[in-house]
């Protein structure tokens, strides 16, 4: 399997694996219902989420290594890692700065998925598989999900229990179409 394959695959992983989250949110979680998450029907789709996940992660990532330099990347691994790094900070303040309290897992792993899709798209640009003006507007897409993810997390503690609920879906569904658009930017000729 090719490094660019390898990126397919985990990106089509990575997009499962927000589907099948999602069913399994759907169905899991009912405000002011007691309902078992891990039994089941629930306790199946959880596993496949974990397994898609991780299966998605791995392959992006072992893809992305896998990338020969063509020419110089735009941004160093270190850079991503420390601009990740302050942003998680930053949300985290957000949300402590009284608007609701803070959800560290869900800003922990938007800030990861949001690192991981710019570190692959600086390394599909830097090998020449995708130009740079596809690049920008990869960046442009997972800056605009990341955003519309965050702003709902900081804001749904504040909604009614059902709008909440549906609210907290927005996130998983602005990622999955943004991978969506990351896979169409490589694939498309």
């Amino acid at each position: 399997m090719s490094a660019t394959q390898k990126i397919v695959a985990g990106q089509s992983f990575m997009i499962g694996c927000c589907v099948f989250y999602l069913l399994w949110w759907r169905l899991s979680y009912h405000p002011g219902v007691a309902v078992s998450r891990v039994s089941g029907i629930n306790g199946l789709l959880f596993a496949f989420t974990v397994f898609f996940g991780i299966a998605g992660v791995v392959l992006s990532l072992s893809g992305s290594g896998a990338l020969p330099a063509v020419h110089p990347r735009r941004l160093k691994t270190a850079q991503v890692l420390i601009g990740g790094v302050i942003a998680y900070i930053v949300l985290l303040g957000i949300t402590t700065a009284r608007f609701h309290r803070p959800v560290t897992t869900e800003l922990f792993l938007i800030t990861a998925w949001a690192m991981m899709e710019v570190s692959l798209l600086n390394a599909l640009e830097g090998a020449a598989v995708i130009t740079p003006g596809r690049c920008t507007a990869g960046f442009f897409i997972i800056a605009a999900a990341a955003a519309v993810s965050l702003v709902l997390y900081v804001l749904y503690y504040r909604m009614a229990p059902m709008r909440a609920f549906y609210a907290a879906m927005v996130p998983l569904i602005t990622e999955g179409i943004s991978m969506g658009a990351v896979l169409a930017l490589l694939l498309c000729p």
